[in-house]
């Protein structure tokens, strides 16, 4: 019995046409060399929309004071999104809390109640607010007590920007 996992027949015929030889009816790599230079040449000329945070503006973030370790808040926030591309907030990295979720505020039947969901999604040419009656971010278990006037930052992660830092600071509750 040999030692090597088991390989499906399209695993098989990828390796043997990496391998040098060439199956009937198959067309050697550099038949679709055409296909890869277009794609380059595409490539180069698209918008640099990789650009972290390019199109995005992050402002007015900020957290209610706690005294409390390990306590939940949410990290309030305006996202405007400048692309005629829908955007999503996918997550959030915060030194003063171990964890952060994604919230909207669930209407249904009886009281309103948060519910964590996937991401936050944010419609292209639009701003959006996050609340905590609304869309909004959940710092989870705070390693800190946190006094009005305060300052940190946290990475803000997006699904087409990337990476965007910003300065949160810790205001008294209204």
């Amino acid at each position: 019995m040999s030692d090597q996992p088991a390989r499906s027949k399209r695993d098989q015929s990828c390796s043997a046409s990496s391998e040098g030889s060439v199956r009937a009816g198959s067309r050697p790599a550099s038949a679709y060399g055409w296909v890869a230079a277009l794609g380059a040449a595409f490539v180069a000329t698209a918008p640099a929309a990789a650009a972290a945070g390019e199109g995005l503006t992050l402002s007015e973030a900020w957290v209610p004071a706690t005294p409390e370790v390990g306590r939940d808040i949410p990290l309030l926030l305006t996202i405007k999104n400048e692309t005629t591309a829908p955007e999503a907030l996918m997550r959030v990295r915060c030194p003063i809390a171990n964890f952060s979720e994604r919230h909207t505020v669930d209407r249904g039947e009886g009281a309103p109640a948060m519910r964590a969901i996937p991401n936050i999604p944010i419609p292209a040419g639009s701003t959006l607010v996050l609340l905590p009656s609304a869309y909004h971010v959940m710092l989870l278990q705070t390693r800190e007590p946190l006094e009005p006037g305060k300052r940190f930052t946290c990475t803000i992660v997006f699904q087409k920007a990337g990476s965007i830092e910003t300065e949160v600071e810790v205001r008294k509750s209204p």
